[in-house]
């Protein structure tokens, strides 16, 4: 069994893990031994300072757990509180993040088919948020013609699919804000499906259900 901590950002990060989990957890043919676990912490703030903190917590309670962390990248665009300042000079010991780019929202456009992260693409790119990040009430406006209900901090059962899994993992080979090329700045859209792939190696190469 493989099995990961994932510290998240905040609510919307968290809420997504437990979904994908359940889902997950439908695929297991073994009972309630699900070959592969990932295990939500709402780490309540993505700034630099926020995640290191609650990264050393979780590391001091088990030294061996496998952690990523997983964090918006636009507050590192922005350097929002000199949080790309400190990432970029963080000391030994504390791993690479996992980011979403630019944030939530982008991830979650991912997971949809062509028309909507077409139209989602357009949008970003006139309102400049592909190269300054937008704040969250100007491009929680936007995602509202993405999907009309969305709230922040929730999420539909039913969004994660093989379907959206296999959206997002066609989605990431033309990202819709392409990650920085530094090897220290990590996909975490690109990690899921790395480690779906390896446990799970036909779930979405087959044509399943939605």
């Amino acid at each position: 069994m493989k099995r990961y901590t994932v510290i998240c950002e905040g609510r919307s990060e968290f809420v997504y893990i437990q979904r994908l989990q359940s889902f997950l957890d439908e695929q297991s043919t073994t009972g309630w031994s699900v070959p592969l676990r990932f295990m939500p912490i709402d780490n309540g703030g993505g700034f630099y300072g926020n995640i290191v903190s609650g990264y050393r917590a979780k590391r001091k309670h088990n030294k061996h757990a496998r952690i990523k962390i997983w964090a918006d990248y636009d507050l590192y665009a922005r350097n929002d509180k000199g949080s790309m300042t400190l990432y970029l000079a963080k000391p030994l010991g504390i791993p690479d993040f996992k980011f979403s780019y630019h944030n939530f929202e982008d991830f979650l456009v991912l997971h949809m088919e062509d028309k909507k992260v077409q139209s989602w693409k357009e949008s970003v790119a006139a309102s400049g948020h592909l190269t300054t990040p937008l704040h969250t009430k100007k491009y929680t406006e936007l995602f509202a013609n993405i999907m009309p209900n969305y709230q922040k901090g929730d999420l539909s059962p039913d969004f994660i699919s093989e379907k959206s899994l296999r959206c997002l993992k066609q989605n990431i080979q033309n990202p819709i804000v392409p990650p920085p090329a530094e090897p220290h700045f990590g996909n975490f859209a690109s990690f899921l499906i790395g480690e779906i792939d390896a446990v799970y190696p036909e779930l979405l190469a087959r044509q399943g259900r939605a």
